[in-house]
């Protein structure tokens, strides 16, 4: 679509999905509700555990 990934963000609840968005060069949301937190983290990831959190993790208030 033509958008620099570094303009992008994907919240993703599984390992494997947020490995392929750092991978990707975006920004990483690791959604912990179903997922253990400790299988998100890494770095650049920012991991959450309720969606209410998410428009403000996106805005960085």
């Amino acid at each position: 679509m033509g958008v620099d990934p570094a303009a992008c963000a994907v919240v993703e609840d599984s390992g494997p999905g947020v490995a392929a968005a750092r991978t990707a060069g975006t920004r990483a949301f690791g959604y912990g509700g179903p997922t253990p937190a400790e299988r998100l983290q890494g770095p650049g990831t920012v991991v959450f555990d309720d969606m209410r959190a998410l428009p403000g993790l996106l805005t960085g208030r």
